[in-house]
């Protein structure tokens, strides 16, 4: 955080002597005069988390100091909404304090007016302005959230509050042997005030617990669900949560289905007023089929019942769950079905989506990729905070004679009254690749319904030794891009590069994007990022390095809070078969 202050010169302090330092004006009349500001006149590198302030020839009447006064404009002239005080110690100085961040690359105006008067009710001859420009934010140095020692990191997850904080956990395997290793959640959180807090276990300490899944509501409150294995030696488990209260820390543990019959694949979202809903695959009896289950959680009462939300159970179980809220307390729930076996080996797959409408339940679930004779893998879920929802996949190519290509497809939700049929559209392929194999896309949605997905692709000349991440935009006006763009590589000739893998996107309600990804880089994997601001294009030059240690990196994450303020965190080896988890910030 910034701290830059205004400096106080022993020099200016002596000549404060009212009467002396005032400027005499025509007339006998005294002006106050304006000794220094703070940041600078035409300073260009000034940090978006700044006070603004000055020092005049005389005390201030604090009476006169208000909005008026003294105020600070954008570029737009639009006032900067913030509070004016005294300093503690120095009558003569004031300090202008914005309630938020400034916006980066901005020239402001700063103001005295002649309203401002001293205590003997001098003014100012005249208005006084200086102007002063922001700087960009950048990428700081990468840290540890845990600190070293025994044991194995794996599965982290992070999300931001409204309020710039940011909360991740992870699952953490303190012992090493044995064919089924003890394994717990912890939890770290981050504010602006005092950064990352020291890590603290949040499961019950039985040993079983794995594949945490985390969402925050606006306040900053967090849920964390995750997968309890059983204590009778088997890999089965049942679901459990807990949930953080801003102020009073997690709470304790509970399981949140209700039997003890084996589950998985938990995921939970949040809205921001604080409800949530956590869903996962059970298994039913007597029929044994695997059901897809929610539950929901309302401030001041709790976990509410749960109950199957798809409408065809079957024998396989889901590789993917996935769910998301909007601010409307709506969300939309998203897995896949496994289906017969397919000519490209493996199984077909099928995606279902169920929408929960917000004091209604929910709908009936509904195939929103009905083919069953393609093989597809990796969905990904992304929404708005309207209720407009994006998936994207990989699709095996049904093509007798380049059975190996792979493509990313993309299918669309608009909020109406059909659910059933025409609020969804048919899928659609959003990359143009017609050679080589695409994967791990990912894709987030801004506030106005941009869409941005991402995905691994082979160099189009070099195929298979060479991949790189390509990116494409949905918006309502034009649909998805014809021509997916390069993310990276960083350098020019993709000959000079090493393959790219493990693309994550994260992006803000106004439309700040930050994509990071894995990058095999001088024998180890570093961990790589570019970004764009709403309405720029992915310029692969932009290429940033965020982590370059010597040890191999993987699987980040990233997400966005409103202050364009980035956090990435990903798993970093300590030595061999100990990771632990990295992260760093962008502001």
């Amino acid at each position: 955080m910034n701290t830059r202050w205004l400096a106080y010169a022993s020099a200016l302090v002596a000549l404060m002597v009212f009467g002396d330092a005032c400027k005499g004006g025509s007339g006998g009349v005294t002006y106050l005069t304006v000794l220094q500001e703070s940041p600078e006149d035409e300073r260009t590198d000034v940090q978006v988390e700044t006070r603004i302030g000055f020092q005049i020839d005389a005390p201030i009447d604090k009476a006169t100091l208000t909005s008026d006064a003294v105020f600070l404009e954008d570029s737009n002239g639009t006032r900067v909404v913030g509070e004016l005080s005294l300093d503690d110690d120095d009558p003569s100085v004031a300090i202008f304090n914005p309630d938020d961040s400034l916006d980066v690359i901005t020239t402001y105006t700063a103001t005295i007016t002649t309203e401002l008067a001293a205590t003997g009710g001098a003014t100012l001859e005249e208005d006084f302005t200086w102007q002063f420009m922001t700087l960009d934010a950048e990428w700081g140095t990468s840290e540890w959230i845990e600190p070293s020692g025994v044991g194995r990191s794996d599965d982290q997850r992070i999300v931001v509050d409204r309020q710039s904080n940011a909360i991740a956990v992870w699952e953490f395997t303190p012992e090493l042997t044995g064919g089924n290793p003890p394994t717990g959640i912890w939890s770290s959180r981050y504010t602006r005030v005092d950064l990352w807090g020291p890590r603290e276990q949040i499961d019950a300490g039985d040993g079983g617990s794995r594949k945490p899944a985390l969402a925050a509501d606006g306040a900053g409150n967090a849920f964390c669900v995750w997968e309890e294995r059983k204590n009778d030696g088997s890999q089965e488990a049942t679901i459990w949560a807990n949930r953080y209260e801003v102020d009073l820390g997690w709470g304790d543990p509970e399981r949140i289905q209700a039997s003890v019959l084996p589950s998985l694949r938990p995921a939970v979202a949040a809205d921001p007023d604080g409800n949530a809903i956590a869903i996962w695959v059970e298994l039913d009896f007597p029929s044994n089929l695997q059901v897809v289950r929610a539950r929901r959680y309302e401030p001041g009462s709790g976990w509410g019942t749960n109950a199957p939300i798809d409408a065809a159970p079957n024998n396989s179980v889901p590789s993917t769950t996935d769910i998301q809220m909007d601010d409307s307390r709506n969300a939309i729930a998203l897995w896949t079905e496994r289906t017969l076996t397919v000519p490209e080996g493996g199984s077909g797959e099928l995606l279902w989506a169920n929408r929960y409408v917000a004091g209604e339940g929910w709908e009936t679930a509904r195939l929103i990729k009905s083919d069953p004779a393609t093989r597809a893998e990796s969905a990904r879920l992304g929404l708005s905070a309207n209720g407009e929802a994006h998936v994207v996949w990989v699709q095996y190519v049904d093509n007798p004679g380049n059975q190996t290509r792979r493509d990313i497809w993309s299918v669309r939700y608009s909020p109406g009254s059909n659910w059933d049929s025409t609020d969804w559209t048919e899928p659609e392929r959003i990359d143009n690749y017609e050679i080589g194999n695409k994967g791990s896309p990912d894709i987030a949605v801004d506030g106005m319904g941009v869409a941005h997905a991402v995905w691994t692709q082979d160099d189009q000349e070099l195929q298979n030794d060479f991949v790189n991440i390509y990116a494409n935009r949905y918006t309502d006006v034009s649909g998805w891009g014809t021509t997916p763009v390069l993310v990276e590589p960083p350098t020019v000739d993709p000959r000079d590069d090493a393959p790219a893998s493990q693309p994550r996107v994260g992006v803000n309600a106004a439309g700040n994007t930050f994509v990071v990804w894995r990058q095999d880089w001088q024998d180890w994997g570093s961990i790589w990022s570019n970004r764009i601001d709403p309405g720029e294009d992915w310029v692969p030059e932009n290429t940033v390095l965020i982590e370059g240690i010597a040890r191999p990196g993987r699987a980040p994450n990233v997400v966005v809070d409103d202050n364009r303020h980035a956090h990435a965190v990903w798993m970093h080896a300590v030595e061999t078969q100990i990771d632990r988890v990295r992260t760093n910030r962008f502001e």
